[in-house]
């Protein structure tokens, strides 16, 4: 099992890998740059060596980075959507210079316009990027908890999305189990969310799941993240996730409301529970 948190890599590479290392985790997620939008900080090759050789050491599974909230391809501003795709295209070499395999990118939000409009934009800004996509680096679309007009709350979103772009290898799935919860499927039935998934989306698209409990109930269209055990989820559904061992061929990420000790705690917890 692949298990660890989003962490700040403001101190560079390595000190993000020694950070996870101090947690007992083998993987982690870390944004390419400030999340409210930024500069992104300089690559530095002999932090990168060092940071890559670390976690070779320490038997890490593939590291995930998450793209900024300010980018929106389905945005009613051309500026805003063609900001995103430069931005993007940007990140996406950053993170191939890292050795870093996922960006995970939020669908985006429509804004008034209709969820067809804003999915038809999506799709549209993806095409673009995916022509030239830096070998070894994919895009996960991250499901949604469907909070005001944001996309991609629901598997025939991330379907239709991943349709538009004529099924690019390229591109895959990131699941939120508190974004799940939100957008009313129940993960208590685990099977069920699962054959549904398959059958919309395909399980070989899911790359990365973030592992958190959730502060609203199922169905809420809210997305408040808790800590696990500590919400609507609970102890015994965050058992049968962890255990599931689909959901174990890829990376667990917790973003859950805590400090480094508190992620510490949460890695193991999830170790002990899940066999």
């Amino acid at each position: 099992m692949w298990i660890g948190a989003h962490v700040s890599s403001a101190q560079g590479l390595t000190a993000a890998v020694k950070t996870v290392i101090e947690m007992q985790g083998n993987t982690f997620q870390f944004f390419t740059r400030n999340p409210r939008g930024g500069k992104a900080r300089a690559l530095d090759s002999e932090d990168i060596r060092e940071a890559n050789k670390l976690m070779k050491i320490n038997n890490f599974g593939p590291v995930v980075a998450h793209a900024p909230y300010t980018y929106n391809l389905a945005s009613a501003k051309k500026n805003v959507r063609a900001f995103s795709r430069l931005t993007l295209k940007d990140d996406l070499l950053r993170i191939k210079a890292m050795g870093v395999p996922y960006l995970v990118l939020h669908v985006g939000s429509h804004g008034g316009q209709g969820e067809e409009k804003g999915l038809a934009l999506v799709g549209e800004g993806l095409r673009g990027l995916l022509t030239d996509l830096p070998e070894g680096t994919m895009i996960l679309l991250e499901g949604m908890a469907g909070q005001g007009t944001e996309l991609g709350y629901t598997f025939e979103h991330l379907a239709q999305i991943i349709q538009a772009c004529d099924g690019h290898s390229g591109l895959g799935v990131c699941l939120d189990s508190c974004h799940l919860t939100g957008a009313g499927y129940d993960l208590a039935d685990l099977a069920g969310f699962k054959d549904e998934f398959e059958q919309v989306v395909g399980w070989e698209r899911l790359k990365a799941f973030h592992l958190n409990d959730s502060l609203y109930p199922l169905a809420s269209k809210r997305d408040r993240h808790a800590k696990l055990g500590e919400g609507h989820l609970g102890l015994e559904i965050i058992k049968k996730i962890v255990r599931d061992p689909d959901i174990q061929k890829v990376p667990l990420i917790l973003e859950t409301p805590h400090d480094n000790l508190g992620y510490a705690q949460e890695i193991a917890l999830v170790k002990k529970i899940s066999s």
